[in-house]
């Protein structure tokens, strides 16, 4: 079953939360600077990632005027309009 990916942004903070499906206690692993992944602790299935200094490593989103605060996106339709918008 393919999940929705969640997030929420904390303008503030400049941290993006990513979740697959509903946000759950996970176990963390740095994935360098900036970058936590975040693992089921029994399974070690990726089950979200924060990206701190989002507009740092983004600056081209423009994420403190354009990224909404709390939203979900399905990953394949998305994956699909960025392929089908780029010759």
């Amino acid at each position: 079953m393919r999940k929705k990916i969640q997030f929420h942004y904390d303008r503030e903070a400049d941290v993006l939360y990513l979740s697959v499906g509903r946000p759950q206690r996970a176990k963390t692993v740095e994935m360098g600077e900036d970058f936590i992944l975040r693992l089921h602790p029994k399974t070690a299935v990726v089950v979200g990632m924060t990206i701190v200094d989002f507009s740092k490593h983004f600056p081209q989103l423009k994420p403190r005027l354009d990224l909404p605060v709390n939203g979900s996106f399905d990953p394949a339709r998305l994956l699909e309009q960025v392929l089908t918008s780029h010759p």
